[in-house]
């Protein structure tokens, strides 16, 4: 009626090989508090050993530490565990042992898969427990047992008898079973502690049998761990990988089996316990039971670390040929198994891998993607995983060697982000399935993705691994056309680098894999060796939405590349002439909110953007990410101050939000030159960057459109134009500056009705001061024009005639072509003072007039005009008809209301009178040209003050 008890605490003991416990449920012998027992004859022992016995004979057991085994990832030839119930004088058991649960140490691993599994006979659907018909390949190893019959006492042996490896039900990981007294059969059932460190338990209930007089008294049971070592399922027992203290904290708990047991005598909830659930999970402890927690013993720590391999390998497939393509790679790490070895590879305890430079993440694949939290995919716990399907990226295969080939499979989920920082690990997040519902195992971990901020290299971190044996573990990810990997731009080998850590302590010595090659370009044709092959061809555009002559427009400006070629890094562009911006009344958007868009998360910039509206001058839209349906991300543009040299900037910010990332706000500044004697508009960006958030943008096409309302203005000529400039080209490593490239780019740009604008300006020429023969009188030009219905000026010449002629004695000073460049002119070549008022401007342009260094004969006379811009008028100075004229060509095609040019008299007056100027009127010659070709003959006399007629 006691056999029961014998059976379940034989099995249960069993699994604890590496520590002796005390007795719980006052049914097992005491023993000293250090959980060894006084003698070999008393409580409960449980040893990992070289052999059974030792020269004189002895029991491997506490007081034989010389036997016992301590090769850590090694394969103890005896495992033994020894239990004796507590008992009477008469030793009669005192009590009858009811549940027992043991958790064993986490990485000791128990492998069913090394020798074939008997699989017991089925009777009318029911499983039969009969062991007579398992083959003898099914032994793993034996019991002796000894009994307490109340007419003979305690203490009296029966022969030994086998243990056999079960075929496990659906549900569990392993399955042992033996035969007590040649009357009961015994099934130990196995489980997994996934929702903690994955250590084993095993679980028996035991039938209580009132009519027959045996009773447990003792029992000795023997393991061979290397049992199937000979085979090609590998050794039976397998220690931890490391070598770390049991008796110094934190490694006490690792190295401890808890014994839960109850006895009849003190009864606990029967729901507690279900004998119809495999594996089911550890319970609490139960409410008049104790729990017994017991470490190795003394001399049986673990050793021979240095002796562990640990040679870890990973590779990594694209799951294309193509460059710079969808990837729907698989990662992979093997780890070698040679189930004939006599110490195995150490577990795994961090796992590190470094993706192929350019097997970078896809932004085009975010915007379907949805995330699992904490509480969905149920990590620590043995809840069912409820992440959405939209949080799925692929599938994840697990191999190990203690459970049949493709037991556990799974899904790999995109994890909640907990942070903002892409290098941390926390911003991408992958949660990993592995399980098996037949075997009762689900493996779960986090893995941290760091992605390099520049180079955009992918780094996945699992830290913490479960201590268990594994041989290959593979991430597959989904999707053909859209998937969350790019592969990289060139043909490689593109190499996984690992770096990984064990739990024995020893390096990382596996090799380095060659790595994958790719053998074509996206759309045919071969991949490219290295950056520097890589195309760059990108089409171009930019148009004005209304091709009408002094037309307020929008004005869209196009870049586009295909999958293959380099990344756009820049623009250097030049508007036609005549293509102007009205900034009157628009703001800047100043250095500290430029600043402060770059530095906030894109979503806060979606809510309230950082620069005023003031200073809003148009959208931005790229589109970004390898294959077919890239993402597109919208913008702003902003007018600002002074960048680099130009007078104004532009501010391209961009909120990365993609899918459930914020990858923060993208800003790209450009100088906006305005050519002084062209006056065209000439933008040169910043760097594109081509890694954003450690994201590879892979930017496939840019739209800037200058919408706001009255801000471009159309040229007033209709004489054919072009937009010109460079597109620089890259790739993903800013390293390497000699794989960039550029590209010139030059398209036509024309507007129409010129002929109907009309052409009406005014000049009005001034004399003042002296006015005598030889006298240097004062020179006053006001020219007035009808800005809003006419052409612009293209050429005004004016010829003075005789009566005024250039004095060559104030010639002394003539600022050089160098010096007028530098901005250095001699304050003495300043010879009067200019001033012009537009429509495009709050206030005026003014400044110096020079006389500077030309070609010709004579110097030429430059209005150097500043403000918000600067414009440069040169007028060549020439002889004609007996006088001077001075002819200002080239024009800028901008708008002018009003221009007054200042020429002073006196004893450095240019302009001397050959007589006495109020004799006779003078007359000019003047000619002006619009822009539309248009002519208007402004000749007429020169008025001179104070002459009295």
């Amino acid at each position: 009626m006691r056999r029961m008890l014998f059976g379940c605490c034989a099995a249960v003991v069993f699994f604890a090989l590496f520590v002796s416990g005390a007795g719980a449920v006052d049914i097992i012998e005491s023993q000293e508090p250090n959980g060894v027992a006084e003698t070999a004859e008393a409580g409960w022992q449980a040893g990992l050993c070289t052999e059974d016995t030792n020269s004189a004979g002895e029991f491997c057991s506490a007081e034989t530490p010389e036997l016992f085994f301590k090769q850590a990832a090694g394969h103890p030839p005896d495992a033994f565990t020894q239990i004796i119930a507590k008992h009477d004088s008469i030793r009669e058991p005192v009590g009858d042992a009811k549940t027992f649960l043991v958790d064993l140490p986490a990485g000791l691993s128990v492998n069913a898969q090394a020798t074939p599994q008997c699989e017991l006979p089925v009777v009318e659907g029911k499983e039969v427990l009969a062991f007579e018909g398992c083959p003898e390949d099914t032994v793993v190893g034996r019991s002796i047992v000894s009994a307490s019959i109340e007419t003979e006492g305690g203490g009296i042996p029966l022969p030994a008898v086998p243990v056999y490896n079960l075929k496990p039900r659906p549900g569990e990981p392993a399955r042992f079973g033996f035969n007590v007294f040649g009357l009961q059969e015994v099934i130990l059932n196995a489980g997994v502690a996934w929702q903690t460190d994955y250590h084993e338990y095993f679980t028996i209930h035991v039938s209580k049998i009132e009519e027959l007089p045996i009773r447990f008294f003792s029992d000795r049971l023997f393991f061979d761990g290397t049992t199937g070592q000979a085979g090609e399922g590998g050794a039976f027992l397998t220690n931890p990988s490391t070598c770390d203290d049991p008796e110094v904290e934190p490694f006490r708990r690792a190295y401890a089996t808890t014994l839960h047991a109850d006895s009849y005598q003190e009864e606990a909830p029967e729901d507690e316990y279900d004998t119809l659930a495999p594996a089911f999970p550890p319970p609490a402890f139960l409410a008049g039971s104790q729990e017994v927690v017991s470490y190795l013993p003394k001399g049986a720590k673990p050793e021979g670390c240095a002796a562990v391999p640990f040679t870890p390998t990973a590779q990594t497939s694209a799951g294309t040929t193509s460059t710079d393509s969808p990837a729907p790679a698989t990662i992979e790490v093997k780890m070698p198994f040679e189930p004939h070895a006599d110490v195995y590879q150490s577990n795994v305890k961090t796992v590190k891998l470094s993706l192929p430079q350019g097997l970078g993440l896809n932004p085009a694949a975010a915007a379907a993607l949805g995330t699992c939290t904490e509480a969905q995919f149920g990590e620590g716990t043995r809840a069912p995983i409820e992440c959405p399907a939209a949080s799925r990226l692929g599938s994840v295969e697990l191999e190990t060697p203690v459970l049949p080939a493709g037991s556990l499979k799974g899904s790999a989920y995109l994890a909640a982000p907990q942070g903002d920082d892409p290098e941390s690990g926390k911003l991408y997040r992958l949660y990993l399935d592995a399980s098996s519902a037949e075997r009762g195992v689900s493996v779960r971990l986090t893995a941290g993705i760091s992605a390099d901020k520049t180079t955009g290299r992918l780094t996945a971190t699992i830290e913490g691994a479960p201590q268990l044996p594994f041989t290959s573990f593979a991430v597959k990810l989904d999707g053909k056309s859209t998937s969350p990997l790019t592969s990289p731009s060139t043909c490689g080998p593109n190499v996984t680098n690992h770096d990984f850590q064990s739990y024995s302590g020893t390096p990382d010595s596996g090799a380095t894999e060659p790595g994958f090659v790719l053998g074509d370009a996206p759309g045919g044709g071969k991949c490219a060796k290295n950056g520097a092959e890589r195309p760059f061809a990108p089409f171009f555009a930019a148009a004005p939405a209304v091709n009408k002559a002094k037309a307020s427009t929008s004005y869209t400006l196009t870049v586009q590349r295909n999958d293959g070629e380099q990344e756009l890094k820049g623009l250097d562009v030049t508007l036609p002439p005549g293509t102007t911006a009205r900034l009157r009344g628009v703001a800047y958007c100043s250095e500290a909110d430029i600043a402060a868009a770059a530095a906030s998360s894109g979503r806060a910039q979606l809510a309230k953007p950082s620069c005023p509206s003031s200073s809003f001058i148009g959208t931005a839209r790229v589109k970004v990410g390898a294959g077919g349906a890239p993402l597109q991300l919208d913008g702003n543009a902003y007018l600002g101050g002074p960048y680099k040299g130009a007078p104004l900037s532009m501010a391209i910010v961009t909120p990365a939000v993609a899918g459930p990332f914020d990858l923060g706000t993208v800003v790209v500044r450009a100088a906006v030159f305005v050519e002084p004697e062209s006056g065209q508009i000439h933008v040169v960006s910043d760097p594109i960057p081509d890694v954003v958030g450690g994201a590879k943008l892979d930017l496939r096409s840019l739209s800037v459109q200058l919408s706001r309302a009255y801000f471009v203005r159309n040229g007033t000529s209709c004489k054919p134009a072009s937009v010109t400039g460079t597109l620089a080209g890259g790739g993903n490593d800013p390293s390497k500056p000699a794989d960039f490239t550029s590209h010139a780019v030059s398209v036509g740009s024309w507007v129409e009705g010129c002929k109907a604008l009309g052409f009406k300006p005014r000049l009005k020429l001034t004399l003042t001061g002296p006015t005598k023969r030889a006298a240097h009188p004062h020179l006053k030009a006001v020219l007035n024009a009808r800005s809003r219905k006419d052409a612009d000026i293209a050429s005004l010449s004016v010829g003075l005639p005789h009566a005024l002629f250039l004095d060559q004695a104030s010639l002394g000073t003539v600022c050089t072509r160098p010096q007028f460049a530098a901005g250095a002119c001699p304050a003495k070549s300043i010879y009067g003072h200019a001033r012009a008022w537009s429509p495009l401007l709050e206030k005026p342009l003014e400044g110096p007039v020079y006389l500077r260094s030309s070609s010709n004969k004579l110097p030429d006379l430059v209005a150097h005009l500043q403000g918000q811009v600067t414009i440069d008028l040169v007028g060549r100075i020439d002889n004609h008809e007996g006088g001077i004229r001075t002819s200002f060509e080239g024009v800028p095609d901008l708008p002018v209301s009003k221009f007054e040019l200042n020429l002073p008299g006196g004893k450095r007056g240019l302009l001397v009178a050959s007589r006495d100027l109020c004799r006779a009127p003078v007359n000019a010659k003047v000619l002006a040209v619009g822009h539309n070709s248009r002519k208007a003959n402004l000749s007429r006399p020169v008025t001179a003050a104070g002459c009295k007629r």
